[in-house]
């Protein structure tokens, strides 16, 4: 009796058919595909671009440790991608000294570290 479960039928070729899979890989092709983009921040001149990449629903992260000696350009850096922050409705929060991370529509930093094998639930 156990064997009748594992007997296998003989199926023929022509049962099997064929799939065109051409139409299903059209609709995966990088539509709504969040990058991680790294930006380098030397002055001023980088926020426009970081602006563009959260505006296209990127995360980005910001080396910011060229510009902590200078803090007029730090201050302003960061005033500017806390407002780019705000006015997506995303996310904005540093990471160690030298990084900041700001994120998209929809994309929150959840700010609790996970340790060991402890679970810590988000909210």
């Amino acid at each position: 009796m156990i064997f009748k479960l594992f007997k296998k039928e003989k199926v023929e070729v022509e049962d099997y058919e064929e799939l065109d899979l051409s139409e299903y890989e059209a609709e995966i092709v990088d539509e709504g595909v969040t990058y991680i983009k790294v930006a380098e921040v030397t002055g001023i001149n980088e926020i426009p671009e970081i602006r563009r990449q959260v505006y296209n629903g990127n995360i980005v992260i910001a080396d910011i440790a060229f510009i902590k000696h200078d803090k007029w350009v730090y201050e302003r850096v960061l005033k500017d991608l806390k407002q780019l922050a705000q006015d997506v409705k995303g996310d904005i929060v540093g990471l160690g000294e030298d990084y900041i991370i700001v994120t998209p529509t929809g994309i929150k930093v959840d700010r609790v570290k996970i340790r060991g094998s402890k679970s810590f639930e988000s909210p």
